[in-house]
């Protein structure tokens, strides 16, 4: 039989087969002859062995995962010489020796039997297993369609992918996720499926590679196994054959990994990759593309020659590009204002058609970038206010918490929210709650002649979720209504129960450093401000981290120069831990003041320069203590004014990032107009 006929004649017995029928499972069995093959290749053939330990029974014999002892690579010459290594345990190496005796086909040498297969058979093939695929609801069905030992290079990376897929849509309450994980380790046909995809990864496409290292990262099988270092080196051996859309599979991929050998090599070379291909970029989202691939820990060069890029290419941005660049500065994390100035100018022109989480993703980039542009900030603010009444309560309320997040105060959309608050408190869910009563507090704002209705409001929204509320919770919004001057008696008698306060005080609580930072403020209000209930409990509290801020030599020598005698100069004065004053101004030459009863907790040397003194505290503060584009004191600073004011002190702001622009002889007419003015620059800029 001639060669042509015979590859006729092997064809169509594949076909037979692929149809289930008797007749080509008949013919073709006597074809598969392992013996005659290995020793024909002079190759011996290798005990079926199971290298996948199991995650969950330390004692069994079979390994679920591939070995923790992989040799990682260490540079260029390493990725190249992968194919010439040998397996920890002595074994051929996975290459060149195949584990599996399907491998040792009679055809090997000529073709493999998925290019065999007619093309019309493996597209209807891959759509029935497509079919099949998408009836999977947990990871384990995916599994039980994965028996065979010789599964195509197709379903081996589908079936990661899908079992990915299964655990994103399962809910994280009660552990479900975790639970289905659990199951998917333990399955029969996980240790086969890992087995083949290592075997395998040689041997796919780009496509299915990145693919399927992406869905064994996301689903955390562990990263020192056999199975998830293979894909990373057979990757960085690839790297040139991979495109736009297979890189940022890969980085993501990359994004959730802990540091090792493999691990920093693929990035590296993606790096490299991005650079030597960056000349030949022509559009927008390639380019986008490769700068969510390097990471923010790339180097400056790299980030610069990226935006120099992106900087050529303005005539081409559209809205969804000028969308995306925000979020693409904050995957490398540079805050270009050239490239974030053009972007925001194509936004704000067209901010009645961009939705709702694009707005979201946009405000969240400018967070992450640290930009609080005055102009972007208003016109996003803006429009929602005219549009307040398309908004649910929950979509304004992530917009202002994005807002305060930046320190911009929209005072028109904030009093017409607190309206809408106002006139059905019981609407609220509780996140709502949390949320809504941490913005106003962030921001240092109640809506004038309304303060008193919308802090009833919250009160009455809390009280109706006080029965069930958790004590991190309750202590977030006690700690919001605490900073605007408001104290509900009845939930702070909830929080200082004993059961409550040891479950927020636990050490083993991760959060336990923010929980005694809120605690040890309310403890401050309840202590100082007027009309709060008394709560003794709170004076054990353990206090906080003591506050390590340095003064300011320019603020020092201009005060130094407007003094009569140095020794009325104090510098660094340390109150109740977080409050840190950078100067006090003393004068003994003024009447004398009324303390305060509930300051005897004091420092005695404090209270005795309070009896006797007029005091003038200088606060130098940075501009993120203020609200955008004003001198508005936000948050925690609106609260130390308050308390310091309470202990009878004279208050001077001075914002350094405008003080640093005046002239010697301008800054010594500020301070001395506000030290000796007689009256608190906070009055200037009201609280509320």
């Amino acid at each position: 039989m001639s060669e042509k006929a015979y590859l006729c004649a092997l064809r169509m017995m594949r076909h037979l087969k692929s149809c289930n029928s008797s007749v080509g499972l008949q013919l073709l069995q006597p074809t598969r002859n392992y013996t005659s093959r290995a020793s024909v290749l002079g190759r011996k053939l290798l005990m079926k062995t199971q290298p996948f330990p199991s995650t969950y029974k330390q004692s069994a014999t079979s390994v679920r995962f591939l070995s923790n002892v992989t040799p990682v690579s260490k540079g260029e010459n390493d990725i190249k010489s992968v194919e010439g290594e040998s397996l920890v345990d002595g074994t051929p190496n996975l290459f060149e020796e195949k584990l599996d005796s399907n491998y040792l086909n009679p055809l090997e040498d000529v073709i493999t039997e998925e290019q065999w297969t007619p093309a019309k058979t493996r597209k209807t093939n891959n759509f029935a297993m497509a079919e099949e695929f998408q009836k999977c609801n947990s990871p384990s069905d995916v599994l039980d369609l994965c028996s065979s030992s010789s599964l195509s290079l197709k379903h081996i990376s589908n079936s990661f992918t899908t079992m990915w897929i299964t655990v994103k849509k399962i809910k994280q309450k009660q552990g479900q996720r975790q639970y289905e994980k659990q199951i998917m380790f333990e399955h029969q046909n996980f240790e086969n499926l890992c087995r083949q995809a290592m075997l395998a990864a040689h041997r796919m496409g780009p496509g299915d590679l990145v693919y399927t290292l992406h869905a064994v990262v996301k689903l955390q099988v562990p990263q020192t196994t056999r199975l998830v270092q293979t894909l990373l080196r057979v990757c960085q051996e690839r790297l040139n054959e991979l495109e736009e859309r297979e890189i940022s599979i890969v980085a993501s991929a990359l994004d959730g990994m802990e540091r090792c050998g493999n691990v920093d090599s693929l990035r590296a070379g993606l790096r490299v990759l991005v650079e030597l291909r960056l000349p030949e970029i022509k559009r927008i989202m390639p380019l986008q593309t490769m700068m969510n691939c390097i990471g923010k820990d790339a180097p400056l060069s790299l980030k610069k020659k990226l935006e120099n890029k992106a900087l050529e290419m303005r005539g081409q941005f559209t809205l969804p590009n000028a969308q995306h660049m925000f979020a693409s500065l904050a995957a490398i994390n540079l805050t270009s204002l050239p490239l974030l100035n053009f972007c925001k100018r194509n936004i704000i022109d067209n901010i009645d058609v961009i939705p709702f989480w694009k707005m979201v993703k946009i405000l969240n980039a400018c967070i992450q970038l640290s930009y609080r542009d005055e102009e972007l900030l208003t016109a996003i603010g803006d429009y929602i206010l005219d549009t307040i009444y398309l908004w649910e309560t929950k979509q304004v309320s992530i917009f202002l918490m994005q807002m305060a997040k930046l320190g911009f105060r929209h005072v028109s959309l904030l009093d017409s929210f607190a309206e809408k608050v106002i006139e059905n408190p019981e609407s609220l869910t509780l996140k709502d709650l949390v949320c809504i009563a941490k913005v106003y507090s962030l921001l240092n704002h109640l809506p004038e002649g309304q303060s008193q209705p919308l802090l009833a409001a919250l009160n009455t929204s809390l009280h109706l979720y006080l029965p069930r509320i958790s004590s991190p919770e309750l202590l977030k919004v006690l700690f919001s209504l605490c900073n605007l001057g408001f104290f509900p008696s009845v939930p702070l008698e909830k929080l200082m129960r004993e059961d409550v306060l040891n479950e927020l005080l636990d050490l083993a609580n991760p959060h336990i450093e923010d929980n005694t930072r809120m605690l040890h403020s309310i403890k401050m209000c309840l202590q100082l401000d007027e009309n709060s209930p008394e709560m003794p409990g709170l004076l054990d509290l353990m206090t906080v981290p003591v506050d390590n801020s340095r003064p300011q030599i320019d603020v020092e020598t201009t005060l130094e120069a407007i003094v009569d005698d140095p020794a009325d100069l104090q510098k660094g004065i340390q109150l109740f831990s977080n409050y840190y004053i950078g100067f006090i101004v003393v004068y003994n030459n003024r009447p004398v003041l009324v303390v305060p009863k509930k300051i005897d907790f004091l420092l005695a040397q404090v209270v005795k320069s309070m009896l006797v003194s007029y005091c003038v505290a200088v606060l130098c503060l940075q501009r993120s203590h203020f609200a955008v584009g004003t001198l508005h004191p936000l948050g925690m600073l609106a609260m130390k004014i308050r308390h310091l004011k309470a202990l009878g002190y004279h208050v001077v702001l001075v914002p350094i990032h405008k003080f640093k622009t005046l002239e010697m002889a301008e800054r010594i007419l500020f301070l001395r107009t506000q030290v000796f003015s007689g009256k608190s620059t906070a009055v200037e800029e009201p609280t509320h």
